[in-house]
């Protein structure tokens, strides 16, 4: 009987240790974000927001930034990558694309570069060495206007010759489209930037806003805030820049929050990560720290 019982709260225990597990890691992100969100918020009213290094650029074009805290600019089709503080790391440069548009970091040992002139994806290691090189137009995408990276691997790509957003799967086998969007949706779209966080994939069509998809492709909504030209997305918070400020969008609530930033004229774009704040202004990328 004695044995019979231990036997019976051992089964009992693991049982809970295996709930709590599953609870901490459903809600961990979610914590951990608006923990951050707070740090910030409060550095922000103390200005306790600690300027690292500023770095003149004049023509920089775009920012974004990876999980280790390097950033990346492109400046004069060259891409750019710093660390944290803003020492110079490594640069990649090609110049037979057309127009670098886009850089996903979101996986830092799979950096995805997008020249949409000759519909072509560049992969970069973490030391910015190439290692592939994919041609959309063998896969029939023609037209691609916005790309990123899947977080589940392989790539997304919205297609404006049929008007469908496509996964492709490292195999470069199109697993997974949306179906014609301007049928689904009711008006075409001209998306400028798209990223997948968290099993959705968010596109800014900055006519109407940020369309949401689940992961199959499938339309789920739009956030409704137009004319946006940089966001970040992390856990289910949408943060943007509108008017020089930022402001953080919260997916469960729908509730809207003003996020305090350090004073600049014009905030072109900026960056979350950890403990580090990005600013690329009209003439300088800023590294904070708070």
């Amino acid at each position: 009987m004695k044995k019979e019982k231990k036997l019976f709260f051992f089964e009992m225990k693991n049982k809970f240790n295996l709930f709590l597990n599953k609870v901490t890691h459903k809600y961990f992100t979610g914590i951990l974000f608006l923990f951050l969100v707070m740090i910030i918020f409060c550095s922000a009213i103390k200005n306790e927001y600690t300027l690292i290094n500023s770095i003149p650029f004049s023509e920089a074009t775009f920012l974004t930034t990876d999980k280790l805290g390097n950033a990346y600019v492109i400046i004069e089709n060259q891409l750019l990558q710093f660390d944290s503080k803003g020492i110079p790391l490594a640069n990649f440069s090609e110049n037979n694309l057309g127009m670098l548009d886009y850089v996903d970091a979101g996986n830092p040992m799979k950096i995805l570069l997008f020249y949409p002139d000759f519909a072509r994806l560049i992969i970069l290691d973490s030391k910015l060495s190439q290692q592939s090189s994919i041609n959309l137009r063998e896969l029939k995408i023609n037209q691609p206007l916005v790309a990123c990276n899947s977080k589940e691997s392989g790539y997304w790509v919205y297609d404006r010759e049929d008007d469908q957003l496509k996964k492709i799967d490292p195999n470069l086998k199109i697993v997974q489209q949306s179906g014609n969007l301007t049928q689904i949706i009711g008006y075409k779209i001209f998306p400028v930037r798209m990223v997948e966080e968290n099993g959705f994939i968010y596109i800014n069509n900055p006519a109407t806003g940020i369309l949401v998809f689940d992961r199959f492709g499938a339309y789920f909504k739009t956030i409704a805030y137009r004319n946006l030209t940089n966001f970040q997305v992390i856990d289910k918070d949408v943060l943007f820049i509108n008017n020089n400020k930022l402001f953080r969008f919260d997916f469960k609530s729908l509730s809207e929050t003003e996020v305090l930033l350090p004073q600049y004229d014009t905030i072109r774009a900026f960056r979350l990560e950890h403990h580090e704040l990005y600013l690329l202004t009209s003439d300088t990328l800023n590294f904070y720290y708070f």
